[in-house]
Formats: C-alpha cells, sequence, structure tokens
C-alpha cells in the first residue's frame, strides 16, 4: 500500500489551524502589544536606531520561551508527540539570546543590503504573518502573531540577525529559528497548505541577508 505524505501526518489541517484560534484566546490581549512592540523596534532600525542587545536579547529570550513552552510543547505538543522534544530547542535559543544579550555578545550595527533585508523580514513577521489566515479563507482569530506562534517569532529573529555583527555566536543564534522554519515549511507543504512556500521563502531571506556582505557601523551600540 503507497501513502501519501499527509497521511504521515498526526492531524488535520483543520486541527492545526485550530491551535492558533485556541493561542489567541488563551493570550488575548498579548498579540496587540507584542504586534506594537515588534513594529517599533522594526521602525527603529529603519530610522538608524541600534537597540542595545543587552535588553533586545533577554526580551527576545522570552519570546522564545514562552513560544516554546506555551504553544510548541503544551499545545501543538497535544497533537504532535514529536512537539514537546523541539520545544527544547526554543528553551535553548532563549537561554543563549539571554546569555549573550546581558553580556554584551549581541550587538546591532551591521549595515547594508542584508540589513535591509532582515528589515524586511521584521516587517513581514509583524504584517504579513497575521494577514495569511484571512488570505487562506480562515478567520482572524486563526492569525499567527510574533513572540506568541512559532513562525513569525522564528522569521522575526532572523531578521534582527541580519543586523548582528558576525560571530560564532551569533551564528550559533540562527540553528534554532533556521531548523524551525524548515520544519514549519515541510509540515505545512505536506499538509497541502500553500504557506509553507512562504515560510520557506523567508527562511532563504533570512540566509541571504546573512550571507551578504555589509559594513560594520561605528559604536557598539
Amino acid at each position: 500500500m503507497f501513502w501519501a505524505l499527509e497521511d504521515l501526518l498526526p492531524f488535520s489541517p483543520r486541527v492545526y489551524w485550530r491551535l492558533f484560534a485556541l493561542e489567541n484566546e488563551a493570550v488575548w490581549p498579548g498579540q496587540p502589544v507584542a504586534l506594537a512592540a515588534v513594529a517599533l523596534l522594526a521602525l527603529l532600525l529603519v530610522l538608524g536606531r541600534r537597540p542595545s542587545g543587552r535588553w533586545l536579547g533577554p526580551l527576545l529570550g522570552i519570546a522564545w520561551l514562552w513560544t516554546g513552552w506555551h504553544f510548541v510543547a503544551l499545545r501543538y505538543g497535544a497533537v504532535n508527540w514529536v512537539a514537546p522534544t523541539l520545544a527544547w530547542g526554543f528553551y535553548a535559543e532563549a537561554a543563549l539570546l539571554a546569555a549573550l544579550g546581558l553580556s554584551g555578545r549581541l550587538v546591532l550595527r551591521r549595515r547594508g543590503h542584508g540589513a535591509w533585508l532582515g528589515t524586511g523580514l521584521l516587517a513581514a513577521a509583524v504584517l504579513l504573518w497575521p494577514a495569511l489566515a484571512p488570505l487562506d479563507g480562515r478567520p482572524w482569530h486563526e492569525a499567527e502573531v510574533v513572540a506568541l506562534a512559532p513562525d513569525p517569532t522564528a522569521v522575526a529573529t532572523l531578521g534582527l540577525l541580519a543586523h548582528a555583527a558576525r560571530s560564532r555566536w551569533t551564528a550559533l543564534l540562527g540553528i534554532a529559528p533556521v531548523l524551525w522554519l524548515a520544519l514549519s515549511a515541510l509540515t505545512l507543504v505536506t499538509m497541502g497548505a500553500w504557506q509553507g512556500w512562504v515560510v520557506l521563502a523567508a527562511l532563504l531571506i533570512g540566509l541571504a541577508a546573512w550571507a551578504v556582505p555589509g559594513r560594520i557601523a561605528a559604536g557598539v551600540h
């Protein structure tokens, strides 16, 4: 007997999208707060301001910790037995972000085309990802919100890393978002959801943003 790829998933598309509706109901009114915070961050970068990694690292780490625990481990884990294991990647990313931020090793002072691509990813995490649900004909309460849902959180992180001075530490920070977005794209495409191609495009843009040569602005922050 031959099996289609979607037969290997332990949940249906309807069940998967319903997870976001349940999450949004549980965390309201966190959505406008998260969206406003990341939108402000993107605006600062557009204006040439460089936020300090000493506070940005821990705050982004909280987003990864919350998303990994509350959505990936608890909510997604209810329909996918692998999800609680995947959540440990989120916890590791959260710890590394906080540690590098507080130690001063997360410095956002890279400029050039790669940084602009990163700003575009931040804008997409804020503006595009919540709109994917209605664009798919689904209700707004199934929208994916940055800092609360894993895909836009990973996209925003890649966007910020495009502004970070390159080092072995920032390279380590890219592992979790890259792996998660690759897995998410595969899952969505297997489900027959066109959103998987959007996730894949964001992943490729994030990798390109990292690979494009840039220059380091003077100063620390």
